[in-house]
C-alpha cells in the first residue's frame, strides 16, 4: 500500500524544525510506502498532473490511497524557457525546498498571486530572466487573473480528477480544516463537495500545531494531523484497525 500525498507548502517540510510531515507519518504508522507530491508555491494544477500521471504510468494502483490537500485556486504552474542553472535559485527556505523543476529544456516555474512581488528581492537575483519571469508574472496578476474563473476551472479540473480516480477504484481523501491559509482552511469546500468526496476534518488551525506565520503546520502540527487522518480513515473504514 502507498500513501500518496500531494499539497503546496502546507504538506512539505516547510519551516525550522520540520523533519517529518504528516503523510510521511502517517504512512510509517501504516506501514505503508510514502510518495511525497507537497511542494512549496505548489498549485492544484501540479498535484493533478503530478498524480494523474503516478496512475497513467501504474505507480497508483487500488491498493493505494491519496489524500489531496488543495490550495488557492489562482495558483499555477508555467514553462519557462531558461533552465535555471544556480541552484541556490532552484530551492527556498530552511530545508531547501525545490521551487523549480527541469523539463523540456526549461524549466516548470510556480505561479501565486503576489510571487512577483517577491522576485523583485534579492533572493531571486536580478538577471534578464529573473525579471522576465517577475513582469510575467505581473501581467497574469494584473491582466490576466479572475478568480471567478479560476473557481470555475477549478470546479471542472476537479470533477474530472475525482471521477477519474474514482472509476480506477482507487481510494482518495480531501483534507479540510479550519482557520488555516486558503483552500486548506475550508475556504473552496464548496467546489468539491458535491461528487460524494470523502474530506477529512477538524481544527488544525490552533496556534500551537503552527510556525510563526500562522499558515504552516510546526513538527507538533504534522503530527497531529497525521493521528487524525488516521483516526478519520478508520472511522470511515478506508484503512482496517490494527
Amino acid at each position: 500500500m502507498k500513501i500518496v500525498v500531494a499539497g503546496c507548502s502546507v504538506s512539505d517540510y516547510t519551516g525550522e524544525g520540520v523533519s517529518k510531515v504528516y503523510g510521511e507519518i502517517l504512512a510509517k504508522s501504516l506501514n505503508a510506502e510514502y510518495v511525497h507530491e507537497g511542494a512549496g508555491v505548489g498549485s492544484n494544477y501540479r498535484m493533478w498532473r503530478r498524480v494523474t500521471n503516478l496512475v497513467m504510468d501504474g505507480t497508483i494502483t487500488s491498493n493505494d490511497l491519496i489524500i489531496m490537500q488543495y490550495t488557492q485556486t489562482s495558483r499555477q504552474e508555467f514553462w519557462h524557457s531558461k533552465y535555471e542553472e544556480r541552484e541556490h535559485m532552484r530551492r527556498m527556505g530552511p530545508n531547501n525546498q525545490a521551487v523549480r523543476e527541469a523539463a523540456y529544456g526549461g524549466d516548470i516555474v510556480r505561479f501565486k498571486p503576489n510571487i512577483w512581488q517577491s522576485m523583485k528581492g534579492s533572493f531571486f537575483g536580478g538577471d534578464g530572466a529573473d525579471v522576465v519571469q517577475s513582469k510575467f508574472f505581473q501581467l497574469k496578476e494584473e491582466h490576466f487573473t479572475s478568480p471567478e474563473f479560476d473557481d470555475e476551472r477549478f470546479k471542472y479540473n476537479h470533477y474530472l480528477f475525482h471521477n477519474a480516480i474514482t472509476n480506477k477504484n482507487i481510494k482518495v481523501v480531501y483534507i479540510v480544516g479550519s482557520d488555516l491559509m486558503h483552500g486548506y482552511g475550508g475556504v473552496f469546500s464548496h467546489l468539491f463537495n458535491e461528487n460524494d468526496e470523502i474530506h477529512i476534518t477538524g481544527d488544525f488551525g490552533q496556534e500551537k500545531y503552527l510556525l510563526d506565520d500562522n499558515a504552516h503546520f510546526n513538527q507538533l502540527g504534522h503530527e497531529y494531523l497525521a493521528e487524525v487522518i488516521e483516526m478519520q480513515l478508520k472511522q470511515k473504514q478506508l484503512i482496517q484497525e490494527k
